[in-house]
């Protein structure tokens, strides 16, 4: 009977997860003074971080306040941090959705589920991790929010803001485990998106609209409550939320959390080496196919069916539209807040980041192509006009979404005609960073923190966005000019269009 029943012991989930862990720590070389080492540095290297971005935070808040009010700015600051906070924590709960919160590694799967003992323990360890990181990302998010506060903000507000985003977070994992127990968290990601989406547009859209003379009243606070009221009514639904999760993680289906821990693993592995192609690939949201075939009748040449491909990959998926419409919107958010849209180069860093963000999804067939150069190759065109066509689409997408987005944050046709001169760069950088190669592992690598890395990886990384900041230059120049005068949009048109040649012909040159 003792043997009997110390072998339904050591099955149970929790059983299981004591005996790997002890079986690792026999074969594993690291002490405990190696552990704490490793910890401290952590910790330091955390407290380091913080100093520096809190020391930047509050200079760059003096700098602001010593400026005169720029003209056209109508949003308060706290209602841009509480955007990007938003859009930061949409991102987080999207990919929480797609890698999990609950996975198996292939090791995982093939030794731990088929055993006789309860998944519900074999789970409670995952659950555990998921949980701390996702607080660690919630005070990643909310400590620069809080920091950047337009008036500099108290300990205790520090500590409370922190506080609340950790429990939301912890909450957010239970709420996204219990979908996950049912198979419902297919909307989930979507849902992160279309947020993240209309956090960005609405303010900008009403920002400009308030630039024509309306006026925003609105600034967002805090609800006036009693301290442990707004720190006990967090706690309590993360709580609640996280033993709901735990009793109900058993139910979790075993090949869900096999598929899942295929997503963790490549996707983490593609983290350390860097290759931004297959982490997107592994977190890209699906596809579906349209409810009805589409009939190209105007299609008769090769050049053409490029094109029409390229709009049908593009179009198919809706959270192309969504960065297209942040990309388009970003800027022009920038531009109307009080603060940043004073200071120029702010302002030209989120037109820089928006437009990358409208190249990247614009850039999605070239990616597909260079992923299976199978179609291009049974086309009868030769592979630089299979690329010249291929520009096609992303220089009409760019054309509207630059000039849309220039014209929105300098108030004027000229601006958004200084826009469209700048859309053939940053469409021959999105075929161009479509295209890249992979990194090149055979030369020589350089120690970073994620490990060994190649000497190039910085020049493979930015092929294609430098070309697109670089055609920025002549919108940066007007924006420190405050005006757009008409040798600059000769100069920016020519600039461009040199610029997107280029790097629409060497969209397939490897670096030697």
């Amino acid at each position: 009977m003792s043997t009997a029943a110390s072998v339904t012991a050591e099955l149970t989930g929790t059983g299981v997860r004591r005996f790997t862990r002890r079986a690792t720590a026999r074969r594993a070389d690291t002490s405990w003074l190696t552990l704490g080492g490793d910890l401290l540095s952590a910790l330091t290297t955390a407290g380091v971080v913080v100093a520096v971005l809190g020391g930047a935070f509050s200079a760059l808040r003096e700098r602001i306040a010593a400026r005169p009010p720029a003209p056209a700015t109508d949003l308060p600051g706290e209602l841009t941090a509480l955007v990007a906070a938003l859009v930061v924590a949409a991102a987080v709960v999207a990919l929480l959705s797609r890698l999990g919160p609950l996975s198996a590694t292939p090791a995982a799967a093939a030794w731990w589920l088929p055993l006789p003992a309860d998944r519900r323990g074999l789970l409670r360890g995952d659950l555990r991790r998921v949980g701390a990181v996702a607080v660690v990302a919630a005070v990643v998010v909310a400590l620069p929010v809080v920091l950047a506060a337009p008036a500099a903000p108290t300990l205790l507000e520090v500590v409370v803001t922190v506080l609340a985003a950790a429990l939301l977070a912890l909450l957010a994992v239970g709420v996204l485990v219990l979908l996950q127990a049912r198979s419902l968290t297919g909307w989930v990601a979507p849902a992160a998106g279309s947020l993240a989406t209309v956090a960005v547009v609405v303010p900008a859209v009403l920002g400009t609209v308030g630039a024509g003379g309306s006026g925003w009243t609105w600034v967002p606070a805090a609800p006036d409550l009693p301290l442990p009221v707004l720190a006990g009514v967090p706690l309590l639904l993360a709580a609640g939320a996280l033993l709901a999760a735990d009793r109900v993680s058993g139910r979790v289906p075993a090949g869900a959390l096999r598929d899942r821990g295929t997503a963790v693993l490549v996707a983490s592995v593609s983290a350390l080496s860097l290759d931004t192609r297959e982490l997107g690939r592994a977190l890209g949201t699906p596809v579906h196919p349209p409810r009805r075939a589409r009939r190209w009748a105007r299609v008769h040449t090769p050049w053409q069916a490029v094109v029409a491909g390229d709009l049908a990959v593009t179009t198919r998926s809706p959270w192309r539209w969504g960065q297209l419409a942040i990309g388009t919107a970003l800027p022009v958010l920038a531009a109307r807040t009080d603060g940043l849209g004073g200071v120029p180069a702010l302002v030209a860093v989120a037109v820089v980041l928006g437009w990358s963000l409208a190249a990247v999804a614009l850039g999605e067939p070239s990616r597909q192509a260079h992923g299976a150069p199978a179609a291009d190759r049974s086309l009868p065109l030769g592979a630089r006009d299979v690329v010249r066509a291929r520009a096609l689409v992303p220089l009409a997408g760019l054309v509207v979404v630059c000039a849309v987005s220039a014209g929105l944050v300098g108030l004027g046709w000229e601006w958004a005609a200084l826009g469209a001169a700048t859309a053939p760069a940053w469409a021959g950088a999105a075929v161009r960073g479509g295209y890249r190669p992979e990194l090149d592992w055979s030369g020589p690598v350089l120690s970073s923190p994620v490990g060994a890395v190649p000497v190039t990886v910085v020049f493979t990384l930015l092929r294609g966005p430098d070309l697109g900041i670089l055609g920025s230059v002549p919108l940066v120049i007007g924006l420190l000019l405050g005006v757009v005068p008409p040798l600059l949009l000769g100069v920016a048109l020519g600039w461009s269009v040199l610029l997107g040649l280029v790097a629409v012909e060497t969209a397939q040159r490897r670096r030697s």
